[in-house]
């Protein structure tokens, strides 16, 4: 033992029986009942949380509870997701093998498939026994680390899973309350007693405390580590025959012992405070002036044996939290700005440590400050390609520590605002933008500059905007080719949003014949972006595939999600989803053009696939997404999947309050946001029987059509809708017009399944020909979409019985109910059932929906009472995917409901529930 510090080995936990008492329950719950539980502990540095968490992890371990913890760092909070992903390699018997690691790790810039794969190794893990899950500091976790926690205590309700996490803030429980089926509760750590702490100076002294300890022991105000400080100094004053004298704060303490040491000692103990963590003994070594000399060993040395730090793993360590606090806090500010900015510089110069260099550079940057500034502009540019969200904050910094009357202002700047429009971050981009063109007068650096904005006004749908923009400059004559080209190619881009098809495809290929003539690589890519949305927008899906394709060679994986796009259109989905796979699976493709447009294009994949559930979730993370970077391009995309979602499971209600939100948060252009929005509004009013109001709503959207620059009546999954709301309304001349847009987007599309057969089937349906609508079918079995093979079968099906063939008739309607059924589109399921029962006709598989309202179930979907029957036979949730060929995130979202709905918290209760279910809901076996 090294002199002077005090073994706490096998200490007891003094003055904390109740808090532990409420963590243990929670444990006791999980082993007994199978019940999830979220326990934050909260109280300020020192109070005891590492100690009531490890004390806490100890016994559990002893009660057979499989234990993973991890520690957030204040330094590496900028690596996304630390402390969730080494919480799984934690311990003895890790929950993740080293592969399953290795595969977290390339995660961490695709928060929602870290999620899943996390979700999936620990539910497998509390499949066989209870867990505990412990991280502390989570004061300092990254963003991502606390969206996974949270989207993990939320995905993993119902397993036997305790999740003690401590933090010196209270406002994590912000995060934690409310979640389905886990129960949450906040331990405030207080001071102890003055008896308490004396039973602590007993415990590490072995002898009783008398009077004068217990007076010394009033400095530390109740905080057990102060506590421990205040009882290690009196012992060392003892050691070295010194009068036992203690000063009244912390800090002078640890400032008095600062002051004993040698310059060059001092100075370790001052680098392993400021770097924030472990800090490694070649960092010390790199860092040290003194490093070459002999007096360096003797200098750690001296700096370990003073008890302010620690020496293990060959790197050095504060003691405490509270010590790192206190060495801080004798260096003058000057002092230690300059030794961040030597962190900062070591760690992207030498040890090429991006996030440990940038999070340095946070704390060194002051107004003025040009190293600094530069420093945070290179790490952004560096974390560009795997962490979006950094690097687009450290760029902002960035450009907001240097200052305008500097001259690297303006090089700071435009590399900043690259970097923010680059992670989509738009409104900032636009800020920046417009605060450069305020202090510049340099046509063509105007023109950059609004090139760089262009993009971000594109995407935050304030295309108007735009177009005011780049006419403005384009007549201006001093201008560069390239320049002018890429300006050119913006107003092409813009115009795809407003003008006809025609003139905007004719536009889009005249600036890509500029752009290519400039060779301006910039130009070329706005060009060939203008010239696939116009071909999009006109129904020429292959045409747009290869302008995309082009696109996407061009800047490697910037435009994947475009292509992605183009091959749905084709019913290519098998491709669509290995170029998805492929974007999740390379951490190369992390760039911020990629992370909302591929969430977006694997929306419309689940959704077009008939998985809703998983669409909508995707929804809702892209919404969230999308506000916070000011992304209304993808948002829109997102509202439209969130209502249509709503309306397919026969809920209007939360489709109009959907729309209603939307009306608020989403800030585009109106001529960006009508299309999408309007389909929805009229798609809402139609369900809700106002079928003028709808007509009047729909009808400019389909008309446009004609002017191809609407896109939305050409797509198959909506000009079915428009034609049964005119067949609904008997209108026959917009059924008309519907059949005449199906037929031109199939001719625009040769070979396409989709395409082909909702033609073939609404000019059947049209025209009253049973053999037309019978041979839609059967092209539209090559579909891949399921909501478009059930919608083929159903109009066959009602034909046939209109005809008098109600075997037939009957039996397509089976299909289409079946297909409905699998989707979880209740609205159409049940349209379909009512139509069967007039036929005569009654089926075993409707008995559970019909029954039910006699049982539980009743608030269950029919979905989720065939997830209710699994999970209750014991079934994991891999499993129960695996039985429904569902994905586990939707069947953990089908459980949390189920929790919600039925007012249980286990698997547990939810299996003692099925037990004791009515004869009524027993059929529903019969369905799985």
């Amino acid at each position: 033992m090294e002199p002077g510090v005090v073994s706490v080995h096998a200490s007891p936990l003094r003055g904390r029986s109740e808090p532990m008492t409420r963590a243990l329950s929670a444990v006791r719950r999980a082993r007994q009942l199978g019940l999830a539980s979220a326990i934050l502990v909260s109280g300020q540095s020192g109070i005891g949380k590492s100690a009531l968490l490890h004390e806490a992890c100890r016994q559990a371990s002893m009660m057979k509870v499989h234990v993973a913890s991890s520690k957030c760092d204040q330094i590496e909070q900028v690596w996304p997701g630390a402390p969730v992903i080494q919480m799984l390699r934690a311990g003895r018997m890790p929950l993740a093998s080293a592969e399953e690691y290795e595969e977290l790790t390339r995660s961490v810039h695709e928060p929602l498939l870290l999620v899943d794969r996390v979700a999936t190794i620990m539910e497998s893990s509390a499949a066989s026994a209870p867990m505990m899950i412990c991280i502390d500091d989570f004061q300092w976790a990254d963003r991502v680390s606390r969206f996974a926690v949270s989207a993990l205590i939320s995905r993993l309700a119902g397993l036997p899973i305790v999740w003690l996490i401590a933090s010196r803030s209270d406002t994590l429980g912000r995060e934690l309350t409310g979640l389905d089926g886990t129960y949450f509760e906040h331990v405030k750590l207080t001071p102890l007693s003055l008896d308490d702490l004396a039973a602590i100076a007993e415990d590490r002294l072995g002898v009783a405390a008398d009077e004068r300890m217990r007076q010394f022991l009033l400095t530390a105000d109740g905080n057990p580590f102060l506590a421990t400080q205040v009882i290690d100094s009196i012992v060392r004053s003892s050691e070295r025959g010194e009068p036992e004298s203690l000063p009244t704060e912390f800090t002078a303490t640890v400032a008095t012992r600062l002051a004993e040491l040698s310059e060059p000692a001092r100075t370790v103990v001052e680098l392993t405070a400021v770097a924030g963590r472990a800090l490694p003994m070649r960092d010390v070594t790199a860092l040290s002036p003194q490093s070459q000399s002999r007096e360096h060993q003797a200098a750690v040395t001296d700096a370990v044996k003073s008890g302010l730090i620690t020496a293990h793993d060959q790197s050095l360590v504060t003691r405490h939290d509270l010590v790192r606090e206190a060495v801080y806090a004798t260096l003058p500010s000057r002092e230690a700005r300059r030794l961040h900015r030597q962190f900062a510089q070591h760690y992207l110069d030498t040890a090429d440590e991006p996030f440990l260099a940038a999070s340095h550079a946070r704390e060194a940057a002051t107004p003025g400050d040009l190293e600094s500034a530069g420093i945070l502009v290179t790490a952004a540019e560096t974390l560009i390609e795997v962490s979006v969200s950094d690097a687009a904050d450290l760029a902002l910094l960035a450009q907001t520590t240097v200052r305008p009357s500097q001259r690297e202002w303006l090089p700071i700047s435009l590399r900043s605002l690259s970097v923010l429009c680059k992670a989509q971050r738009t409104t900032e981009a636009i800020t920046v933008a417009n605060t450069v063109l305020a202090r510049t007068d340099d046509a063509n650096l105007i023109g950059q500059v609004e090139t760089e904005a262009a993009r971000a006004l594109w995407l935050g749908g304030q295309v108007r905007d735009l177009v005011h923009r780049t006419d403005r400059l384009l007549h201006v004559s001093e201008l560069k080719p390239s320049i002018t080209a890429r300006l050119s190619s913006a107003r092409a881009l813009a115009g795809t949003r407003q003008l006809p098809g025609g003139d905007a495809a004719v536009a889009a290929a005249a600036a890509l014949d500029q752009a290519r003539a400039a060779e301006d690589h910039e130009a070329i890519t706005l060009a060939l972006q203008a010239v696939g949305e116009a071909a999009k927008n006109e129904g020429r899906h292959q045409t747009a595939l290869e302008h995309f394709r082009e696109l996407r060679l061009l800047n490697k994986a910037s435009y994947l999600a475009e292509e992605i796009t183009a091959l749905q259109f084709l019913d290519r989905y098998e491709h669509a989803q290995l170029l998805l796979d492929q974007a999740k699976e390379d951490s190369r493709n992390a760039t911020a053009a990629v992370v909302p447009a591929i969430q977006c294009a694997q929306l419309w994949q689940d959704f077009n696939l008939g998985r809703l559930t998983d669409a909508e979730n995707v929804a809702r993370s892209l919404i969230v997404l999308g506000r916070q970077l000011g992304n209304n391009v993808h948002t829109l995309d997102a509202v439209v999947i969130q209502v249509a979602v709503s309306l397919l499971r026969g809920d209007a209600a939360a489709a109009s309050n959907c729309l209603q939100q939307a009306e608020h948060f989403v800030d585009a252009d109106m001529d960006l946001r009508r299309p999408g929005l309007s389909v929805m509004r009229g798609w809402v009013e139609a369900v809700s029987g106002n079928l003028q109001s709808s007509l009047n709503t729909l009808k400019p959207i389909v008309e446009g059509a004609g002017a191809d620059h609407s896109y939305w009546p050409l797509w198959p999954c909506w000009n079915g809708l428009f034609f049964e709301v005119g067949t609904m309304a008997f209108d026959s001349g917009f059924q008309v017009t519907c059949v005449e847009i199906a037929e031109m987007a199939a001719s625009r599309n040769p070979g396409v399944a989709s395409f082909a057969g909702v033609a073939l089937n609404l000019r059947g349906r049209l025209d009253d020909d049973l053999d037309v609508v019978a041979q839609s079918v059967e092209v539209l079995k090559e579909s891949p979409r399921p909501l478009l093979r059930a919608v083929g079968a159903d109009s066959l099906g009602r034909l046939l019985l209109a005809r008098g063939l109600r075997a037939d008739g009957l039996n397509y309607l089976d299909q289409a109910w079946d297909d409905y059924n699998a989707m979880g589109a209740v609205a159409y399921q049940t349209d379909v059932q009512r139509e069967m029962r007039k036929a005569g006709a009654r089926r075993a598989k409707w008995t559970a929906s019909q029954r039910k309202s006699a049982s539980v179930w009743e608030p269950l979907t029919d979905a989720e009472q065939r997830v209710a029957v699994l999970i209750s036979e014991g079934h994991s949730n891999k499993e129960a995917a695996a039985a429904l060929s569902v994905s586990v995130n939707t069947v953990g979202t089908h459980l949390r409901s189920i929790f919600r709905k039925l007012g249980i918290q286990s698997r547990v209760q939810l299996a003692n529930m099925f037990n004791g279910r009515d004869a009524a809901s027993s059929s529903v076996l019969t369905e799985v």
